[in-house]
This record gives C-alpha cells, structure tokens and sequence, in this order.
C-alpha cells in the first residue's frame, strides 16, 4: 500500500506528463493589436524589398488583390506608400501611364503554442475549477506577407513586367517559465 506523500507525488506527476501538449492556431475573429502590429510591420518589410524606380515620376493606377479582407487596408496603405516613393497616383484609371495589378496572396498572423505542464481544467463532481500550471509555455505569432507586382501600359494595355515576390515577417512571442516568469521578445519595432 502506498503512503499519503507517494501518492501526492504519482499524482502531480501524472498531472504534469498528461499536461504535456502543441498546438498550432490560426487566428480567425478580430485582429488583437498584436496581430494588427505584426501585419503591418510584415507587410512595411516585404515593401522595403520592392524596387520602384521604374515608376518614379509616371502616373500610376492601382488595383489591389488579396485573399482576405485585410488587403482595403493594404491597397490603401501601398498607395500611400507608393506616394512616398514620389510616384504619383491617378485620379482617374483611364489617365494613367502606368496600371499596377499589385497582388498579396499572403497576409496572414498565425499562432503557435508549445506547453509542458498541467492545462486547467474543472474537476468533476466537484465543479471547481484548476488553474494552468506552466512549467513551460511558447506562444509564438508571427506575421507574413507577400506582394507581387504586374505592370501594364496604360495606353495599350501591354504587359511590361513583373516584380518578384517581395517577402516579409515579424515576430512577437510570449513565454512563460515555471509558472512566475513571464516575458515577451518581438521584433515588430526593428
């Protein structure tokens, strides 16, 4: 028969190797202002990558593709960009020199976890409920974006180039170690 403390210590044992557990999510409500910060800063990167001297001083309309409804935000945020970059915007399509088919097939913050300890959970019969107990625990988001850009003559039609994919990410991830330390590390302001 085994005493009361051998029993204490099977159990939190027990606890501990069944905490034990990772799990990869993808981020689907409402962008958090992490999220938020890492979609920018991923998409600034993969900016800062683009070559635009082909488009300095000509007239320019753009047309902005992306697979989720972040890319309003983003056709607007190229713009302005591209403003910066003393390329000038048309105000009317049919006016412009240039027309850029900008396409962002990747503007995503995805989320990872990795954790050894005890999850929460709520013990039956009894009803209350157990606190986490992290040993050690990693969330990790991370922000990815791609831009490619098609340019077309205005007056034509024609097809004159393509860029090649202009790539960005950030990351921000969140630990904690044996339950009291807590810290985050990030290079969303680099």
């Amino acid at each position: 028969m085994l005493k009361a403390p051998s029993r204490l210590l099977i159990l939190c044992l027990f606890m501990l190797l069944t905490g034990c557990a990772i799990s990869t999510q993808i981020s689907n409500t409402q962008r958090s202002s992490v999220e938020q910060r890492l979609l920018v800063r991923s998409f600034e990167r993969a900016l800062a990558t683009l070559d635009t001297q082909e488009f300095k001083g000509k007239t320019v309309a753009v047309d902005f593709y992306g697979l989720t409804p972040d890319k309003d935000f983003m056709k607007e945020f190229f713009t302005a960009w591209l403003q910066g970059q003393q390329v000038q915007i048309a105000t009317d399509p049919k006016q412009a020199q240039l027309q850029l088919k900008v396409f962002a097939p990747v503007l995503a913050v995805d989320q990872g976890q990795s954790f050894v300890g005890a999850p929460a959970f709520t013990v039956p019969v009894l009803g209350f409920a157990i606190p986490e107990i992290s040993l050690f625990k990693n969330v990790k988001h991370s922000g990815h974006a791609e831009v490619k850009i098609y340019t077309i003559d205005g007056g034509t039609g024609k097809f004159i180039d393509q860029s090649p994919p202009a790539i960005g990410e950030a990351q921000y991830d969140d630990y904690t170690v044996m339950i009291v330390v807590h810290f985050t590390r990030s290079d969303i302001e680099k």
